[in-house]
Order: structure tokens, then C-alpha cells, then sequence
């Protein structure tokens, strides 16, 4: 029987393939060319018109504990994973290269350079599968979520689908989720990790542990406070709200529905409340809730909503979309080893070769018009021009991480530039991006 445990290095989070390729790399002697990876997607899920970028900085965090423990090489040696050769070369591993990318936060569209790595052939190869993973994770997360905190519309979202993805998985999505706009998280893992706001209310299985409903709700009341959400449709909602009410005298918080016609109930329990004094009274609605059913209950006298396993699955859409492609590589058989670009022709796969700069054109109202990435040696030194704004930041500098954005500035950053995008159209799907991304191979010229 096999021993179980659980390492502090992120080195074998990663796919077998990627270090039987660094083995032949490393092998025929081409591992420590320059190389310049890209993240981006070739198009949106589900026809939405963006996506918002997240997962850079639990990343980052990974990509400082990508080395190898003398455990993980012996497994590598013991498989037959990887030669001798390239067991030595991993033994010294530690990411020293530059990571290029978009905030935290920042929207995204097709062919956006969302990160670009710059390192040894070797290194930057054999972070591909963590890179993805972690970034396609949460985006999908941090879209669904500024989707369900624009139906919305300024009414609390609590993220509660901690039960319905892996432990680890639902920690990183209610960060995801708490980054896109969602106001508090049940997760306890992500208040304590993160400082996000969390909340709960309570359970059917609360209610059905007591002789009847008003007892549940009065042991409630005493030992949880009138400042408590009660749960009040385990058997009849217009007994519960009555119960909830008698159980407080009238001061409580809110009640939360949780099953049936969520409008209608909600109508009914609003008219109820008023009426047995109770009109400060707030009320949530659950029910596996998604931006599409929350914006088919606008209107309704509904104060917050709690959105689970849609929400922290991406609402449909639990892949952001994104590749990681080679786009240069060192020409060793130049005189001077400079870059060469390099690009996929694959039918329907196809990418384009060469770093990229990436810059957002905005009308003079602050709309965007336009996502304008630039190919070429000297885009990066090239001037903004006028309702330009640049889209691309440092992550790490010769392998040091640059921790210069932290979890509220991407919350924020995201609240101002979603307003970039019309609100009409945020909720779209089965569309265009919102803009269009132009390719250029030199910067643009203006008049």
C-alpha cells in the first residue's frame, strides 16, 4: 500500500507529457534557449461579449514553490519519467524568468496577450499545465461572477457553492467569485486566507432537528441572534415567516426561500412580513441561481441572492478558454541569437508569432472601442496616444515576484473598468466580443 501525502511544492501539479518533453529538450541540448510563451483564448464561452481576468496571484504564488522535493524526484526517477540527466537539471529548479500580464481584474477579449512568459526554453515550458489550470479556473469564475453581480444590479450576492466542487477548488473560486463583484463568501478557508466578508444562514436539516419549526426558530433566535437569516420554507412559507416573526417578536434580519417560484414567493412573503410588522425585514432567495434566472427576478421584492453551483462552476462556461503557445524562440543559428517568432497554421488552431504588446482605445466618453496588440521589437517603448490606456503589467522580474496588486485592488480595478463596457450589453450572450482585437505589426500611427 502506497503512503499518502500531500507536498508543499506545486512541481507535479502538471502533466507527464510536459516533463517528457523537457527531457528531450534537455536532452538534445536545446532546453536553455530564450523562449516567449503566451497565454491567451482564441474566442469567448458562450458568445459572452468579455471575460475578466483572475488567478495571476494565487499563481504566483504557486510558481514560488514550483521546485522539486527529493520525494517528488525519487517518484520521477522510480517511474521513469524523466533520464538521470534531466533529474539533475530539475533538482536546481526555481522559475528566474519575466512574467508579462494583464491585471487581476482587467478584462479580456479574443487574442488578448492576458500573460506572457519570457525564460529558458526548459522553464517556461513545464509551467504550461499550472499556468492553465489556475488561470482558466479562476477567470471562468471571476466572468460568471461580474455576469451575476450585473444582473443583480447593487443587490448583495453571497457565494455559497463550497459543496459542490474539490475543497481546494471552492477556496479559489470564492476568491474568483469575491474578485467579480460577488459580495461575501460562505467559505471559511477564504475569509481567513484572503479577508473576504463571509456569511451563512441555515439548513433544513437545522429546521427538521427540532420537534417543530417555531422551536428551530426560537433556539435560532437565542443562540444566533435576530441579526440571522431565517430559512423558512422547510414545510410552508407562510407558517415559517409566521413562525420566524413569533420566534423574534418581529426583529429579525431577513428570511431566505429557497425553493418553488422564487417571485411569486418572494411577493408573498414581502406582503406578509408588512404585515405582521415586520417590513425591515430582508429577503434572499437561493436555488442554484445563475445571472440569467437573477435577471428574471428583477422587479421582484428581493434583497439578496446566494448563487452556488452555477457560479463556481462558471455559469456554464467552467473553462475560460485559455492556451499557453510558444511565439519565440532563440535563433541559435543567427550570429547573434536573436528571436525568432514562431506560430501554429493548425486549421481552426492557428496562432500568431512574436510578443505582443497590448494597449485598450476608449472613446471620450470611456467606452472601450477597441483592444490593439502590437507585434514588433520597439512596441514597448512606443508612447501612448491620446484615450489609450496600457493593459499589461510585471508579474515577476528575473524570478522575483512583483506583489504590487493585491485581492480589494483587483475588486476595484474591475468595478471601473467593466464600466467601460456598455451596460446594455454586459449580459449578452451567443454574440461578438464587445470590441473588436486588431493584430498590428508596428505601432499604429496618429495624426
Amino acid at each position: 500500500m502506497k503512503t499518502s501525502f500531500i507536498s508543499s511544492s506545486s512541481a507535479l501539479w502538471t502533466d507527464h507529457y510536459e516533463l517528457t518533453m523537457l527531457d528531450a529538450l534537455n536532452r538534445s541540448g536545446n532546453v536553455e534557449k530564450r523562449a516567449v510563451f503566451e497565454v491567451f483564448t482564441r474566442e469567448l464561452p458562450l458568445g459572452r461579449p468579455f471575460g475578466v481576468f483572475a488567478g495571476s496571484g494565487p499563481l504566483a504564488e504557486s510558481i514560488e514553490k514550483f521546485t522539486f522535493t527529493d520525494d517528488q524526484l525519487n517518484f520521477l526517477k522510480s517511474t521513469n519519467v524523466v533520464s538521470s540527466e534531466t533529474l539533475d537539471w530539475l533538482s536546481s529548479y526555481s522559475f528566474q524568468g519575466d512574467i508579462l500580464s494583464y491585471r487581476e481584474g482587467e478584462l479580456y477579449f479574443p487574442n488578448s496577450p492576458v500573460m506572457t512568459i519570457e525564460a529558458r526554453l526548459g522553464e517556461a515550458l513545464i509551467l504550461e499545465t499550472l499556468v492553465l489550470s489556475t488561470l482558466n479556473h479562476a477567470s471562468s469564475v471571476a466572468t460568471a461572477a461580474a455576469r451575476i453581480a450585473q444582473a443583480a444590479d447593487g443587490k448583495l450576492v453571497m457565494e455559497a457553492g463550497s459543496r459542490r466542487v474539490h475543497p481546494k477548488a471552492a477556496v479559489h473560486a470564492a476568491r474568483a467569485a469575491y474578485l467579480g463583484g460577488i459580495n461575501v463568501t460562505s467559505n471559511l478557508e477564504a475569509g481567513q486566507r484572503w479577508g473576504i466578508p463571509t456569511a451563512g444562514t441555515a439548513s433544513h436539516a437545522f429546521t427538521l432537528a427540532y420537534s417543530c419549526e417555531l422551536e428551530a426558530f426560537e433556539a435560532q433566535h437565542e443562540f444566533l441572534g435576530s441579526d440571522s437569516t431565517f430559512l423558512v420554507d422547510t414545510y410552508d412559507i407562510a407558517g415559517g415567516i409566521n413562525n420566524a416573526v413569533e420566534a423574534t417578536g418581529g426583529n429579525l434580519k431577513g428570511i431566505r426561500l429557497d425553493s418553488g417560484d422564487l417571485r411569486s414567493g418572494a411577493e408573498v412573503a414581502r406582503d406578509l412580513l408588512d404585515e405582521l410588522g415586520a417590513s425591515t425585514t430582508q429577503i434572499m432567495v437561493s436555488g442554484d441561481l445563475d445571472e440569467y434566472q437573477i435577471e428574471q427576478l428583477r422587479g421582484a421584492p428581493i434583497d439578496a441572492f446566494e448563487s452556488g453551483h452555477r457560479l463556481v462552476t462558471g455559469s456554464g462556461a467552467p473553462s475560460a478558454g485559455f492556451v499557453y503557445k510558444l511565439v519565440e524562440i532563440e535563433d541559435i543559428k543567427s550570429t547573434n541569437n536573436t528571436m525568432r517568432p514562431v506560430a501554429k497554421n493548425s486549421k481552426g488552431k492557428g496562432s500568431i508569432g512574436g510578443k505582443k504588446h497590448a494597449k485598450r482605445l476608449l472613446a471620450n466618453d470611456a467606452i472601450a472601442l477597441e483592444e490593439i496588440v502590437t507585434i514588433g521589437p520597439d512596441v514597448f517603448r512606443a508612447p501612448l496616444q491620446r484615450n489609450e490606456r496600457s493593459l499589461q503589467a510585471p508579474l515577476f522580474i528575473s524570478g522575483e515576484f512583483i506583489n504590487d496588486w493585491d485581492l480589494e485592488s483587483a475588486k476595484d480595478h474591475l468595478r471601473r473598468t467593466i464600466e467601460e463596457i456598455p451596460k446594455d450589453i454586459r449580459l449578452r450572450r451567443n454574440g461578438l466580443p464587445a470590441i473588436p482585437t486588431t493584430i498590428l505589426t508596428e505601432p499604429r500611427s496618429h495624426d
